[in-house]
Parts: structure tokens; sequence; C-alpha cells
């Protein structure tokens, strides 16, 4: 490993490994680059091919907004893990995991040439491919965080999904505990007809 173009290889086929290289080398500069790369094609793509749609002013000032917010959830989400990773033991930097997570967006660079191959398909089948592939860039990515966890923390594959998967559980808790209070306010809220 050590130029990008290697990382990005070892990414593809040895993605454990390669995110314990990002993570001990604290590849932060390549990280962005490659979150910036895996940005902008999505991104230009869709652009090219509804920049002449009429009524969608405002698309570009749109996908600004997704870079920022895009870049905010990982700067957030990188501290939030990194955060959870500690306290399951992990031995490790957030720094390290924020560069990992980086060459986690990967996928979303090769989902353009697999749409443009889906959308020389038949109509009916056209839809159902997109799904797949959608699917498929979704658990890929998933697999790139828990390797960049278990590569920037030394957690094994369990702990590296429960990191990854507590800030949804507390959410859903949250979520559930608030319903129910409102539920429960609800219920002593006097009605009259």
């Amino acid at each position: 490993m050590g130029s990008f173009i290697e990382i990005i290889y070892d990414v593809l086929f040895k993605p454990k490994a390669a995110m314990q290289y990002i993570a001990e080398k604290k590849l932060a500069g390549q990280a962005v680059i490659m979150f910036i790369i895996g940005m902008l094609v999505p991104v230009w793509a869709v652009y090219t091919g509804v920049k002449d749609t009429a009524g969608l002013p405002a698309l570009g000032f749109l996908f600004i907004l997704q870079v920022i917010g895009s870049f905010t959830f990982w700067v957030l989400s990188a501290s939030i893990l990194a955060f959870i990773a500690e306290l399951a033991g992990g031995r490790g930097t957030p720094v390290g995991l924020f560069s990992a997570l980086g060459f986690s967006h990967l996928p979303r660079v090769i989902v353009m040439p697999l749409w443009v191959i889906a959308s020389l398909l038949p109509a009916g089948i056209q839809e159902i491919c997109f799904g797949i592939i959608g699917v498929l860039i979704l658990f890929w990515t998933l697999i790139l965080h828990v390797a960049a966890l278990q590569g920037a923390y030394e957690l094994s594959g369990v702990q590296a999904v429960l990191v990854l998967l507590m800030p949804l559980l507390v959410s859903m808790a949250v979520a559930a505990v608030i319903i129910i209070f409102a539920g429960s306010a609800l219920l002593h809220l006097p009605f009259h007809v």
C-alpha cells in the first residue's frame, strides 16, 4: 500500500487490511479526496441527467446542500462512532476512524457505471436492477464501515457491528420513550364534545 490508487484497490479487495492501514497512517487528506470524488461523481451524473428538466432551477443549490450535509454527517458519525468504539474497549484514534470512514464512500463512485448499464436494459427490468444496485451499494458501504471500525479501533466483527448499530438502537429507544410519554399525555387530556 502507499499510493492513492493502491489504497483504493486494497479497499476493494482487502478492506479490513486497507482500513487498518488508512487508520494507522491517518490519511485524512486522501479520505477527503475520496469523499469528494464519492460525492461529486453521482451528483454530477444526476445533475447532467436532469439539468434540462423544466421546473428545477434550484437543483444546483440542493446538490450543494447535499454535499455539505453529507460532509457534516461524516464528521459527526465519525465522532459518535469513535466515542462508542472507545466505550466498547477499542483502541484507536478518532482521526484514524474519520480517515477510514472517508474511504467507505468508494461504492458511490462505482454505482454510476452500474446505473448506466442498468439503464440500457428493457424498461421492465430497469427498476428491478436499480433497486438491486441500491441494496448492494448499501450493504457494501455497511461492510466498509464495519471494516473501518475493525481497522481503526481493533474491534472484532461483532463488536464493530454493535458499535455501528448503537446510534440507531439508541435513537429507536428514545423515539419509543417519546411516543409512550406523548401517548400517555394524550390519554390524560380532557376531550370535550
